[in-house]
């Protein structure tokens, strides 16, 4: 089995309230005009390209972008992920508009599962919520790009966490 993205869900995020596609195996995508093809498709600069200035969305600028994708703290695009760890989801979340902040990025060990991001009721989980359920998946939000993609690439992961416990051992 190859390593990379087996699946993307979409959360409130886009045209979508809520969007799993499996991607293992050949798949197409087929629909009307401006129903969310592109969307779908342009998720996957977020998991690829770990500059946000590298990335392109046609004629709509960056800001516009994470915009149309992130409306609140309640919108998500995960990434389920097959590694040589295991599998783990990669994430973006929005933040809440008042506070004017970008996405936050993260990730988690473990397969992606609804109930970790919605309640019995179907509502969205806040985002503290969402971080105490991941906690034991070993969630982490990410700063920086590097650590994002390094997921991907296990031996970077590997070696991001390694230097952060090395810098918080120095710090006590």
């Amino acid at each position: 089995m190859r390593n990379g993205p087996t699946k993307i869900v979409l959360i409130h995020a886009g045209k979508y309230e809520y969007a799993e596609v499996e991607l293992d195996g050949a798949i197409q995508i087929v629909g009307d005009n401006n129903v969310g093809k592109t969307t779908l498709i342009n998720t996957l600069q977020l998991l690829y390209i770990p500059d946000r200035r590298d990335m392109k969305f046609g004629s709509y600028s960056l800001d516009q972008t994470l915009a149309y994708y992130f409306k609140d703290e309640h919108s998500y695009v995960l990434f389920e992920c097959r590694t040589l760890r295991g599998t783990a989801v990669i994430g973006w979340r929005g933040k809440n508009r008042a506070s004017g902040s970008e996405p936050e990025r993260f990730y988690y060990l473990g397969p992606y599962q609804t109930h970790d991001f919605f309640h019995e009721s179907g509502e969205i989980r806040s985002p503290r919520d969402v971080n105490g359920r991941l906690a034991q998946c070993n969630f982490r939000l990410t700063t920086k790009a590097s650590e994002h993609r390094g997921v991907l690439l296990t031996a970077a992961a590997e070696k991001v966490r390694s230097e952060e416990h090395t810098s918080e051992l120095q710090s006590l």
